[in-house]
């Protein structure tokens, strides 16, 4: 899974899917959870204030967005992690020492990357029958009585 975040190296994500990372705290003091590059949070919040757009885009790799590298993993060392999901694979430390390898050997990450989706393709994905669910907005559930 650490591998496969990597693809997050590329693309966009909406301000809703991240907004309360931007806005939400704990205690009196500003604390983020995982935390976040005081900076970098500066930086989203101008991307995505308050009352962002619906169509308010972020780059999900601020850094090389539209190259696929290991860059993704050298901002989450510095902790630019849009999505929580990303940031918390460096902050967690069952993870780390992952991140900092591929933040540092792109070639590893490459490798890992390779095997990690050639692993997901073999996952049996029910795409006919009665059984098989095909969306074309992923944040839908299917609806159990049609």
């Amino acid at each position: 899974m650490i591998a496969l975040s990597g693809g997050h190296t590329i693309g966009v994500t909406h301000c809703d899917k991240f907004v309360r990372r931007l806005y939400t705290f704990k205690g009196a003091r500003p604390q983020y959870s995982p935390p976040m590059n005081l900076a970098f949070l500066r930086q989203m919040r101008g991307t995505c204030p308050l009352n962002y757009s619906p169509a308010t885009v972020a780059m999900l790799d601020a850094v090389t967005p539209n190259r696929f590298d290991n860059g993704y993993y050298q901002t989450l060392q510095q902790q630019k992690g849009l999505l929580s999901s990303d940031q918390v694979l460096f902050t967690d430390r069952r993870s780390r020492a992952t991140v900092n390898h591929f933040a540092a050997n792109q070639t590893a990450f490459f490798d890992a990357f390779v095997a990690a989706m050639a692993k997901l393709g073999r996952i049996g994905v029910k795409t006919a029958g009665s059984d098989a669910e095909i969306r074309r907005v992923c944040k839908q559930a299917r609806n159990p009585n049609p």
